[in-house]
Order: structure tokens, then C-alpha cells, then sequence
């Protein structure tokens, strides 16, 4: 059997078709016009629903597709989408209204923890009952997997590890709270404590008119004053974070992944060391286990097409 799996974005709808080898083998992707309002971009899901649906029928005529799941940016229970800001949508019923139009069970899952199903399924985490999935990007998004099944929460907010407080910053977060871990661990949190080291009068060699995170991360390694503390910094608060999971949660593995996850070892030897020394039962559960996500930009669409596995 197949499963088609949608990536609902603020600017591009991504699709695909995904086969039981968690291989994404037919793609696509048409605007998502989120301006034009929901029953317009419910017409474009159905839309790509139907592109991918006539092209797997194309090229494995003797596979059926048995699940469609959308990954969507905000808050969705029970096949409602409560809130996505970026898409301009307030308790809209997608898995209702999908399913009538394309007939397959349709199952909805936030994109962020659709990334934690899919290396759960077929990547870093496979076999593992228990897991936690930070995606480290322009902020910091979170999947928690507990017993098999998503951790999706009363009201479906769940699993915002992102927006977990650590303690006072010298700047607010997006979400309009103070000490939130995006404000710390995200790309942009990176680049902003580099510059406030930097202010304070920390030594750096880097002389570029725009910074990256990997351009911080990479002069960070070669020993640059300012990226060194910044990194510092962004790893203190990231592994004081994976401490706390240990404590709460006591899952198996820890998966990183997003931009950021892409400093390799250099990264998670530091985390490693650092969460390892904030555990209360350090003696039973020892090191906790992080690891690098295994998929890059297909993690949506194979989470989604799978989403039904564990909701």
C-alpha cells in the first residue's frame, strides 16, 4: 500500500507518494495562495491530492493508496485545524472536508511533529517506543512520540518545545514571552547572541555583512571569542532542555535535526556532555542518546503520509 503525504506550507503545498520503505516516489507541489482564504487552498490540496493519485496510478498501477496526512503549521485535534496563523485559518475542519472531496482516510498532524514520525517510522528513532525531536531552524520546532503515539495534548498544543521557558534572555520571543528556547537554540537565537557577545565586547574575526548560523558555528570551532560564547550558550540551554525531557519523559532517543543539526559532531559531543551532567538518575538511564535526523526536507511528507500510524 501507498500513502500520500502533504506538506502544507505558507507559500508551497508539497506532496508525495510514499511506499512502505518510507521512500517518497512520486512528488509535487503547487502554490498555496493562503491569501485567497481556506476553501481556495482546500481546493489546491485536493487538487495535488488527485496529481499524485493519477501519477502513482501512472507508474505502479498495481499499488493502492490507503491514507492521506497533512502536515500543517499550527494546531490541529482530531482532524481540525484550531489555529494556523501563517494560512489565516481558526477551527477549520481539513480531515472532514478532504476526505469528502478524494474519499481516503485523511489524518492531520502538526508539520513539526510529522518530522518526529518520520524518522520515528523509518530514521533515527525506528524501533524506538519513546522519543523527542527538536527541529533546530529559523526557530525551534518539537515532536514528542510516547508508547508509539504522538503526544498531541487536551487542545493539541503538545509537544512546543520551542516555546518551553529556560530563564531570562536579552530579547523576547516571536510568541511574545521572555527566555523561550527558540530565543537560545533556533538559527536566529545563534546569530543574535553572537552579536549581543559581540556588543559586550567579545574578539571575533568574522567580518561579513550578513551572519549565519553556520558562519557563527564554523568560526565557533576555530576558536572565534564571540562565536565560541555564543555557542556556549546555545548548547547550555539546549541541553539543559534534553535534561528536563530526561526527567519528565525518559525517552529513548533524542533526535536533532533542521539546519543547525548539520554541525555534526562538533554539536552533539557538546550536548551530549552537557545533558549527561543535569540528570537526576544519571546511574539508571546514563547518557541519553542524541542523534542527527536522517531526512532533510522530505521529513514532512513522509511523517504526514504516516501521521495515521500514530495519532
Amino acid at each position: 500500500m501507498l500513502k500520500i503525504g502533504i506538506d502544507i506550507g505558507g507559500t508551497n503545498l508539497a506532496g508525495g507518494v510514499v511506499d512502505d520503505q518510507g521512500k517518497v516516489i512520486v512528488t509535487d507541489s503547487i502554490p498555496t495562495k493562503a491569501d485567497e482564504g481556506y476553501e481556495a487552498v482546500l481546493g489546491r490540496i485536493i487538487q495535488l491530492v488527485n496529481i499524485l493519485r493519477e501519477k502513482a496510478k501512472e507508474e505502479y498501477p498495481d499499488q493502492q493508496i490507503d491514507a492521506v496526512g497533512c502536515g500543517v503549521p499550527g494546531i490541529v485535534k482530531n482532524g481540525v485545524v484550531i489555529n494556523a496563523v501563517n494560512l489565516h485559518w481558526k477551527n477549520v475542519p481539513l480531515a472532514k472536508d478532504l476526505y469528502a472531496a478524494v474519499h481516503i482516510p485523511v489524518t492531520l498532524i502538526n508539520d513539526a511533529t510529522a518530522a518526529a514520525v518520520a524518522e520515528n517510522r523509518f530514521g533515527a528513532s525506528k524501533g524506538k517506543d519513546d522519543s523527542v525531536m527538536y527541529t533546530l531552524g529559523t526557530g525551534v520546532g518539537g515532536g514528542i512520540i510516547v508508547n508509539g503515539k504522538v503526544v498531541n495534548g487536551a487542545h493539541g498544543v503538545a509537544s512546543e518545545l520551542g516555546h518551553v521557558i529556560q530563564e531570562p534572555n536579552f530579547y523576547s520571543c516571536n510568541c511574545g514571552k521572555n527566555g523561550c528556547l527558540e530565543t537560545y537554540s533556533s538559527a536566529t537565537g545563534i546569530v543574535k547572541q553572537y552579536e549581543h557577545e559581540v556588543e559586550k565586547g567579545l574578539k571575533t574575526d568574522l567580518e561579513l555583512e550578513e551572519i549565519a548560523a553556520k558562519d557563527v558555528i564554523d568560526a565557533a570551532r576555530e576558536g572565534d571569542e564571540a562565536a565560541v560564547a555564543a555557542f556556549e550558550v546555545m548548547t547550555d540551554q539546549l541541553a539543559k532542555n534534553i535534561s528536563n525531557m530526561v526527567d519528565i519523559l525518559d525517552p529513548e532517543v533524542f533526535v536533532i535535526g533542521g539546519g543547525v543539526s548539520h554541525a555534526g559532531d562538533f554539536l552533539f559531543d557538546k550536548l551530549k556532555e552537557k545533558a549527561g551532567k543535569n540528570i537526576t538518575f544519571k546511574e539508571v538511564v546514563g547518557i541519553p542518546e542524541i542523534v542527527p535526523a536522517q531526512f532533510g526536507n522530505d521529513a514532512g511528507i513522509i511523517g504526514a503520509a504516516y501521521s495515521g500510524e500514530y495519532v
